[in-house]
């Protein structure tokens, strides 16, 4: 045989080679199961269609939305997952954060200001769910008169809209040192609006109060609560260790 004979024997076996290697790449049950990142361009019924590919999303990809960055698989059999969508560089959804106060911090003016602890940057256009868990302590009387006590409002992102709600002690009850009971304030208010709360006239003896709401923002800022005395008194009010802060981004 000519060596031209040889030479086109050659470039046929390469040929074959690699037609099928690239049968073997296109092929799951040859390449075995792997996983890529693809952008979501469409989002069906538990389905998300991303790079042009169907994908079932696993019941932890919660609430795709086109544009998302997704973690998308194949099986060896062929068929496709979505697992869930990359962390961008605004909170994730549905993912609960936390800011607690690792010590007490005592306070004797009536000068509102964020609280050092409690507090959390939001992003624009996003929708959070906030609520403020708040052991505090305060003296309320002086000679009959007011002083002390605990006031509350927010801080949030300009433009933000909502409402808050304030459970606790109402405004002017005194507990006593040995019972909880009293009278309660259930009220709604805006985040700028100062909520005073009732305590137990010992700054020292803790009393409990719950704020929360949902947030809706437009434009990135801080959240936080701001709180001071009602009234100046040289006894400190005290917002207690272990109060916390929950932000969770539901939109």
């Amino acid at each position: 045989m000519s060596k031209s004979g040889h030479g086109i024997h050659r470039d046929l076996a390469w040929a074959l080679k690699q037609q099928a290697q690239r049968a073997g790449e296109q092929a799951p049950s040859v390449r075995g199961a792997d996983w890529r990142l693809a952008t979501v361009t469409a989002v069906g019924g538990g389905t998300v269609t991303a790079d042009g590919i169907v994908c079932r999303c696993l019941a932890s990809y919660a609430a795709p939305a086109v544009g998302d960055v997704a973690v998308i698989s194949q099986s060896g059999s062929g068929n496709w997952i979505a697992l869930n969508r990359l962390a961008g560089s605004g909170t994730p959804l549905y993912t609960p954060v936390y800011r607690y106060k690792p010590a007490d911090t005592p306070r004797a003016n009536a000068t509102l200001a964020d609280d050092p602890d409690l507090t959390c940057l939001l992003d624009a256009n996003a929708v959070y769910r906030i609520e403020f868990t708040l052991h505090y302590a305060a003296i309320d009387l002086v000679s009959g008169s007011p002083a002390g006590r605990f006031r509350t409002q927010w801080t949030v992102p300009a433009g933000a809209s909502g409402f808050r709600s304030a459970v606790g002690p109402d405004q002017g009850q005194v507990l006593s040192g040995t019972s909880s009971g009293g009278q309660g304030r259930w009220g709604v208010h805006q985040f700028g609006t100062a909520c005073t709360y009732g305590d137990r006239n010992d700054n020292t003896l803790l009393c409990f109060a719950q704020e929360e709401a949902t947030v809706f923002t437009t434009t990135a800022g801080t959240l936080a609560l701001q709180w001071a005395q009602a009234v100046t008194n040289a006894t400190s009010t005290v917002l207690g260790q272990g109060s916390t802060l929950r932000v969770t981004r539901i939109g």
